[in-house]
């Protein structure tokens, strides 16, 4: 099928042009609620003040957008001078997969880096930040650069817990019993302090905006709130978190949950749940109760929700390495890719560059 590439840039997009985006987020492949134009749209609202920062759209011969990712322009990989294209994040996103249609993910990525071949300015290269590996869009990547004899470079590599099914979870159900009687013994110990302990779900409008409020406060209440780095703490984050919470509400795919002690509320999650994948979003607690863990009661209660629901692929989102746990006791790989574009001379002087960054790591590493 014929495509065609177009490089828009995000603020001020034509009404139609708005309309083709929701389109292709109602079809789109699963894996990547974050490229949701409901997630994505403020995001680079509130996130993206970067100029450089534009909507790559691969379009089909009909005008609609079969796939979409947001790109913006470095002029360094890390710490090494490499003038490259990259996949745009926004401070509070997980994954960088771009969104395309389901089975298209091959003619995505032919028609995009066919586009940066023939018009990469002064880039020398596309990289992409933290993708899955157990993604179709990341298997379509890497093997049609292997196809076409294209370098490409994984850059990073990390896990982080999740939840798979038929995984740990399911094969070791009786695996965290000294984890369940421990939080046991600390809810009984909370009930007796503060009252009973119950769980609490967000469904209407009126309560999600209440709960938003809420969790605000109590995450900047604390350790982040004094570091500077709860989301209230800035405009662009507190913006983002309403917009994102309020949509993902809208469209269904938002849960929201805080667990209860006597009348105060004392930990508060959220996450995402669409076409068979989880996302762990934020959590925050009172660090006055830290030693009854509230927040690993709450999880506690969360994940009996999740197992009473169908099979989720469930990625916590936690920082890179985070260890497992008995609750989340699977793994989720991810990379970062360093894709060639342009000529001949363009594609060698990029593996030039990055030989000369690993040999700097190597000798930094002595």
């Amino acid at each position: 099928m014929p495509l065609s590439v177009d490089v828009l840039a995000p603020a001020g997009l034509p009404a139609g042009e708005r309309a083709r985006w929701a389109r292709l987020s109602a079809r789109a492949a699963p894996g990547n609620i974050f490229a949701q134009d409901w997630f994505m749209e403020p995001a680079l609202r509130h996130c993206g003040t970067d100029a450089s920062v534009k909507l790559a759209v691969v379009r089909q011969a009909s005008n609609e957008w079969l796939g979409v990712l947001p790109i913006t322009f470095e002029a360094a990989l890390g710490r090494c001078p490499l003038p490259s294209f990259h996949g745009w994040h926004a401070t509070n996103q997980f994954l960088g997969s771009p969104m395309i249609l389901p089975g298209a993910q091959r003619a995505f990525w032919q028609a995009l880096l066919a586009h940066l071949d023939h018009r990469p300015g002064i880039a020398l290269g596309l990289c992409c930040h933290a993708l899955p590996l157990d993604d179709p869009g990341t298997a379509a990547l890497t093997s049609l650069c292997a196809e076409q004899g294209r370098l490409i470079h994984c850059t990073e590599r990390f896990e982080r817990p999740a939840r798979i099914p038929q995984g740990k979870a399911a094969s070791h159900p009786r695996a965290n019993r000294k984890l369940e009687k421990r939080l046991d013994t600390l809810e009984q110990r909370l009930e007796q302090a503060m009252g009973p302990v119950s769980l609490l779900l967000h469904t209407n409008a009126e309560e999600t905006e209440v709960w938003i409020g809420a969790f605000l406060a109590l995450e900047r209440a604390g350790w982040k709130g004094r570091a500077g780095s709860a989301l209230a703490s800035s405009a662009a984050t507190a913006g983002l978190f309403r917009e994102a919470i309020r949509h993902g509400q809208r469209v269904g795919a938002v849960r929201l949950a805080s667990l209860r002690a006597g009348d105060d509320i004392i930990a508060m999650t959220c996450w995402f749940v669409a076409q068979g994948h989880g996302y762990g979003f934020k959590m925050a607690y009172d660090e006055a109760l830290r030693p009854l863990a509230p927040g690993r009661l709450l999880m506690r209660r969360v994940l009996r929700l999740l197992d009473g629901d169908a099979p989720l692929l469930f990625d916590t989102c936690n920082p890179p390495d985070t260890p497992s746990d008995a609750f989340w006791p699977d793994r989720r790989e991810l990379g970062s890719f360093a894709v060639a574009i342009g000529g001949t001379r363009r594609r060698a002087l990029f593996a030039a560059m990055l030989k000369a960054q690993a040999r700097w790591r190597g000798r930094r590493g002595r």
